[in-house]
């Protein structure tokens, strides 16, 4: 991987933070397993598929990760790592200072709440982003799986200092104890019968929304990149300590959790402070899901320019053949 472009100027205002985890690693997968089964660690509405290794799984997506952001964003100030007592191989510190890249590990994360590490969820570790060491006022938050496939601007994220959100109104629905244990029910169905994981992501979504004041309907995101004001959660969770302190006690995803992501994004709709855009320009490719029919077709939509932003969910059982391809694309 090359240097940055140091011909181009780099954002003073905005970074971005990527949050990753080896989870081929023997001994994070020893100190993960010590609290699979632990009484002390079970919580009551533990996500029955937040323990479900192939979400520690590392298929090389950080790679392919830092090299879209490197080709296609050089404008950013710098690149916050989040990880756990864990380095990239390729990422040595001569490349670190090259391409400006920080580790964060989780306990500097959760200084002072270190009775929480250490902890497997990452509802649990965005709740904590607001307090990276020396992060710029905005920054673009990217699970390791997310890719930028064009080139964009900051104003692709931030415009006058609003963050563009991209997504769709959708209706709030509750969920009542029947229908958790249906959606229980149906999470156990589909991994074991069908092979897919869900991870009750709209409901995490939908409860960012009510803790933010939405109550019959809220602003549904895709799995795209997404920009955040620092000190909209600042704000927020210093006036809201409790709210901080509940949600990092989960070492693995439980639906009684609310995402930071989601939360900032309806602080900011309801402060009238965010600007609204579809998402048709992004797409994801998902190996429990898409067949070899529409993982052409979303690759051909790539290779035409048609999308922006690609999430890449389950590499693992995705055909090689396209798995190639994909990679190729950013060689």
């Amino acid at each position: 991987m090359k240097d940055f472009d140091t011909s181009k100027t780099s954002s003073p205002d905005i970074d971005i933070v990527i949050t990753w985890v080896d989870g081929n690693e023997e001994r994070y997968i020893e100190k993960r397993n010590r609290y699979f089964n632990g009484s002390e660690e079970v919580k009551e509405n533990d996500l029955l598929t937040g323990k479900d290794k192939t979400r520690f799984l590392d298929n090389g997506e950080i790679y392919c990760c830092l090299q879209s952001i490197h080709k296609y964003a050089p404008w950013v100030r710098k690149i916050h790592l989040i990880t756990d007592d864990q380095v990239p191989s390729f990422l040595t510190p001569e490349m670190q200072k090259k391409l400006r890249i920080s580790i964060v590990d989780h306990t500097t994360l959760f200084e002072s709440y270190e009775q929480v590490l250490p902890t497997f969820n990452a509802r649990t570790i965005e709740t904590a982003l607001w307090r990276i060491p020396d992060l710029a006022p905005s920054f673009i938050y990217f699970n390791d799986d997310f890719f930028l496939v064009q080139p964009v601007e900051p104003h692709d994220f931030f415009k006058e200092g609003k963050p563009v959100l991209r997504g769709r109104w959708a209706k709030m629905r509750h969920y009542g104890l029947f229908r958790m244990k249906l959606n229980n029910l149906f999470n156990y169905i589909s991994k074991n019968i069908l092979g897919i994981t869900r991870s009750m992501h709209l409901l995490q979504q939908m409860r960012s929304a009510c803790l933010a004041g939405f109550k019959k309907k809220y602003f549904l995101s895709p799995h795209v990149p997404h920009p955040i004001r620092t000190a909209t959660l600042k704000h927020f969770f210093e006036a809201n300590v409790d709210a901080f302190e509940k949600n990092i006690v989960y070492k693995f995803r439980n639906t009684d959790q609310f995402s930071a992501v989601f939360l900032a994004h309806h602080l900011e709709i309801k402060n009238q402070n965010a600007l609204l855009e579809d998402d048709s320009n992004a797409i994801m490719i998902h190996g429990e899901m898409d067949f070899f029919v529409t993982i052409r077709w979303k690759l051909n939509k790539m290779k035409k320019k048609k999308v922006h932003f690609l999430c890449l969910q389950g590499a693992e059982r995705i055909r090689k053949k396209y798995l190639d391809q994909i990679k190729g694309y950013f060689e």
